[in-house]
């Protein structure tokens, strides 16, 4: 970790008449938490919105297929499965697409890939024989490689490394949520379709693709590129948004820019490439995506070869997935909570592990119909936080980037397997593929208890190599900190949800900003420009920032 003076310290801000008056915005605890559950209330509805209907047009040719759709194509089992595969191809293939995020504004980009994959997810009402679907299916991974493996580093642009954990389970819920609605959703609209003239999966196909196409506009006007330019924070907030990004730099060793500017850096691209940490992950995901690209897909097969008829099958694929939902938030919740990820990743691996043998091994329908709500919950958490983990041992937006990708590239050759784990063959009760998936999960918690024990043993070796540094005079020079407190729990990484509500934070300002909150706040805001006082706090914040280098352990377990 870099010394405070090379890297972290921040050069102060000179007022317009060339001077170094330094002035301070002071904010409490409350104010900034006020800020997060702002921040939640605009963006993670409409991201979440984008993944469930990005992962419903991924799957819902598994309801499109017991709506009909092999016997209008007379398509095989394994042509169906090549179905499958061709989407996961592209998908594989064009990983590197995420390399964008950091240089395309993310409301353009964004809006690029949402009304490409959506016209494309209609457009397979349309074909006419199995290789014009597909073709559809290779371009459908292309514009959903696009999109969803970059949203968990998006994300990290607006929030803290603690934080990341619960924020990544609210949009990645929306997997087993949206597959919820894909059985509700299919089971009506094929119930409907049943009265006309079109085949029942052509109605479901074109009817599921056209919200993307409508969602675009509304990603156009109102998703932010970055806290900096997002229209619903106003001067006050943009500058609280700018101390998180101080801390993340000062306090948790991260390099960001607060800028808002868009760019990579190939050298931190590099050192990601050259960390086995992330190949082990990626291992990790690759395995659990056996079970999580090949569950949402075969399970309304599964459930009618347990003797439910295709409609009802439909409607019956609902409720493990709700519950998965539900498991998702409260897992990754108390995984913030606790500011631990392989723990959570161990329990749910094992859980899921131990369905999948149920699924193998039981003759009996409720059971195998329970066992379902077991491995779902399992494998939907375990992705969820395997990808939290990635984002938040990585120092870098580039690095993060480049760790998405690598996770992604590696662990979504997964579903090549997963696809072609149930073939009808097998039926009624494929025990080949619920005993690999069994292993799948088995093996990542393994994966996860190694790993975990050697981000502990880094840890250790880096906490024994750091001193603490205790700076007085550093500071009367024209560099100055950006963060400082009255009070050393501020740098405590417990939850925020917990302490002093009142504690002080403080952020440099110019003297423009300070004219401007006076304008828009009056004397509700408190500005400090008195140089000892403004000296005192900049000190004693240094010393606290310092100390807190040198206890801040460089992974999180």
């Amino acid at each position: 970790m870099p010394t405070l003076t090379e890297t972290t310290a921040v050069p102060a801000i000179a007022p317009a008449d060339g001077s170094q008056k330094r002035i301070l915005l002071r904010f409490t605890k409350e104010e900034e938490k006020n800020l997060r559950r702002k921040i939640d209330r605009y963006l993670m509805p409409l991201i979440t919105t984008l993944f469930v209907l990005a992962f419903l047009d991924r799957s819902n040719i598994g309801n499109a297929r017991i709506a009909g759709l092999q016997e209008s194509f007379n398509l095989s089992s394994n042509q169906f499965d090549w179905l499958l595969t061709a989407f996961y191809i592209s998908y594989i293939s064009f990983e590197w697409v995420g390399f964008l995020w950091n240089v395309v504004p993310a409301h353009i980009y964004v809006t690029m890939c949402l009304f490409g994959w959506g016209l494309v997810a209609s457009l397979q009402s349309v074909a006419f024989n199995y290789w014009s679907l597909f073709i559809l299916r290779f371009l459908l991974g292309i514009g959903e490689a696009s999109f969803g493996p970059g949203v968990p580093m998006y994300l990290s642009f607006f929030y803290l490394r603690k934080e990341m954990g619960f924020r990544t389970g609210i949009f990645m819920s929306a997997a087993p949520l949206s597959t919820a609605f894909a059985g509700t959703i299919a089971y009506f609209i094929t119930s409907v379709a049943d009265h006309t003239p079109i085949d029942s999966w052509r109605v479901l196909l074109f009817v599921e693709g056209i919200p993307c196409m409508l969602m675009a506009c509304i990603a156009w006007n109102y998703l932010p590129d970055r806290p900096s330019s997002a229209y619903f924070l106003d001067l006050k907030d943009k500058i609280i948004v700018r101390s998180r990004y101080r801390r993340r730099i000062e306090v948790e060793g991260e390099q960001v820019s607060h800028t808002g500017s868009h760019g990579f850096k190939w050298e931190e691209a590099i050192e990601v490439l050259q960390d086995p940490k992330v190949y082990v992950t990626a291992s990790m995901f690759f395995l659990a995506n056996i079970a999580y690209a090949s569950m949402p897909v075969f399970l309304p097969l599964i459930l009618r070869d347990m003797g439910y008829e295709s409609i009802t099958a439909q409607g019956l694929s609902a409720p493990p997935y709700l519950v998965a939902y539900v498991v998702v938030l409260l897992t990754t919740y108390l995984s913030d909570k606790k500011q631990s990820r392989a723990e959570f990743i161990i329990f749910h691996a094992s859980i899921s592990a131990a369905g999948y043998l149920v699924l193998a091994i039981s003759r009996d329908t409720l059971t195998r119909y329970c066992a379902i709500f077991v491995v779902a919950s399992g494998f939907f958490s375990v992705v969820t936080v395997v990808i939290a983990w990635t984002v938040n041992n990585q120092s870098s937006e580039s690095g993060k980037g480049t760790g998405m990708v690598m996770l992604n590239t590696i662990g979504q050759c997964g579903p090549l397997i997963g696809t072609r784990l149930y073939p009808e063959s097998d039926a009624p009760y494929y025990e080949r593929g619920m005993i690999i998936c069994s292993i799948a999960m088995f093996i990542v918690a393994i994966l996860a208890i190694m790993l975990r024990r050697h981000l502990a043993k880094l840890n250790a070796e880096s906490y024994k190599e750091e001193r603490y540094r205790l700076i007085d005079d550093e500071y009367s020079s024209a560099s100055v900190p950006s963060i400082a407190d009255e009070d050393e729990d501020e740098y405590d990484d417990e939850d925020d949800e917990d302490g002093d509500d009142e504690v002080s934070r403080y952020e440099v300002i110019t003297v423009a900003e300070a004219r401007q909150l006076r304008e828009e706040h009056g004397f509700n805001i408190d500005i400090l420009d008195d140089e000892r006082t403004v000296d005192t706090i900049l000190k004693n914040g240094a010393k606290l920032v310092a100390k807190k280098q040198a206890q801040t352990f460089n992974y999180m377990l």
